[in-house]
């Protein structure tokens, strides 16, 4: 397991998920924009309000997906002999990434998680070491590699 390799795969993966928010965030905010000048009737007006609060929640979206990215290219590549925000969990079946919530994706056969530090994943998963047991949902696991 390379922490490196694995956290460029995630800023890559990140990345490209900006940009579609990026892009969806644009096409909301062109279509929230009103002429003024022009007359509109209620069923314009409605659509308009309705993608100005498409927009509103996608930029609340992307500014969180701003933050975690920034979180994993300031990541600490510090060997820790126990969990932490910005550890990389290697167990039978997975990958986890502790601090930031990702999204899935492939690495070396096996599926990588984010796990965000406000939920209550990171509890059951902070403080433990190489050798231990920990609960994710309904499925236990063994923590084979840690960095």
């Amino acid at each position: 397991m390379n922490k490196q390799q694995i956290i460029d795969t995630l800023i890559a993966s990140e990345e490209n998920f900006m940009e579609k928010l990026s892009t969806t965030l644009e096409e909301f905010k062109t279509a929230s924009d009103l002429d003024e000048d022009a007359t509109m009737d209620r069923q314009e007006m409605s659509q308009a309000n309705e993608a100005k609060d498409m927009q509103l929640r996608m930029q609340v979206q992307y500014d969180k997906a701003k933050l975690d990215l920034e979180g994993l290219k300031n990541d600490s590549q510090t060997e820790t002999e126990t969990v932490t925000s910005g550890s990389l969990i290697e167990t039978e079946k997975s990958f986890y990434y502790v601090g930031v919530a990702v999204h899935s994706i492939e690495v070396d056969g096996k599926t990588l998680y984010g796990i965000s530090s406000d939920s209550p994943a990171f509890t059951e998963v902070f403080g433990k070491a190489k050798g231990d047991s920990l609960t994710l949902g309904e499925n236990k696991h063994t923590i084979i590699n840690l960095s």
